[in-house]
């Protein structure tokens, strides 16, 4: 071929090239942009779907009494709970029935965790055990886990069963919160609701015995359960 010709060739073929990669490169300006929008639309469209919570006026004197979120307060406040324990229980109960409305307390002085498992039983047979179970038990010895495992049987897989950990100046305790972790580690439904961290340097929340809690005690007390009870549901 002559020199002329091949130089012609080489030129048409570089426009070719050239007109190409302009074509190309306008085709991915002109996208891009597009699946910007539409990524952009989706989220919109995710975040506008999730409605606002508008609490009552008793709920927010409840996320500010507690120092909870609008959805920790109205999770807590449509809750249906079960709530069974000792003499902590009972220091409790009055937090526990204001933050969670449709809630059923038993708290007993002296209380072991041996006594759970009929407590669970006869629950449930006249139909009060609910779907959400709050156990505190461990202040006045440890459970064994032969006790544990008659619970978890009767409460079976279907409800969620929240276990506040305990602290008690008492050579038991740390067996109690070890317990209570390798169970929720096993069993999905079981959920540490972690009293004994929450609590950690706050000796001004607790009674001469640094068992029982005072009222500010109280009131984190019943908040950590909150927080949990939204983390499980939410």
């Amino acid at each position: 071929m002559p020199k002329k010709n091949q130089l012609q060739l080489r030129t048409v073929i570089s426009g070719i090239i050239a007109v190409a990669a302009m074509t190309l490169l306008a085709i991915v300006l002109v996208s891009a942009p597009n699946r910007q929008v539409h990524v952009d639309a989706a989220a919109n469209s995710k975040h506008q779907e999730s409605p606002k919570i508008h609490l009552t006026k008793r709920e927010q004197r409840v996320a500010h009494q507690y120092r909870l979120t609008k959805q920790q307060t109205r999770t807590a406040s449509k809750t249906p709970i079960t709530a069974i324990g000792d003499s902590v229980m009972l220091d409790v109960k009055p937090n526990i029935k204001q933050v969670f409305r449709h809630s059923a307390v038993s708290g007993s002085v002296g209380r072991q965790f041996y006594s759970l498992p009929k407590i669970v039983r006869d629950l449930k047979a006249h139909g009060h055990l609910r779907k959400y179970v709050v156990i505190n038990l461990g202040t006045n010895g440890p459970p064994t886990q032969g006790d544990i495992n008659a619970v978890l049987k009767t409460v079976g897989n279907k409800r969620q069963l929240l276990w506040i950990n305990t602290r008690v100046p008492r050579h038991w305790q740390g067996t109690t919160n070890r317990l209570i972790a390798r169970n929720a580690k096993k069993h999905a439904n079981v959920h540490v609701v972690n009293w004994y961290q929450a609590s950690s340097g706050h000796a001004s929340w607790f009674a001469s015995d640094r068992v029982h809690v005072d009222l500010t005690g109280a009131r984190y007390y019943t908040r950590e359960l909150a927080r949990e009870v939204s983390k499980v549901l939410n």
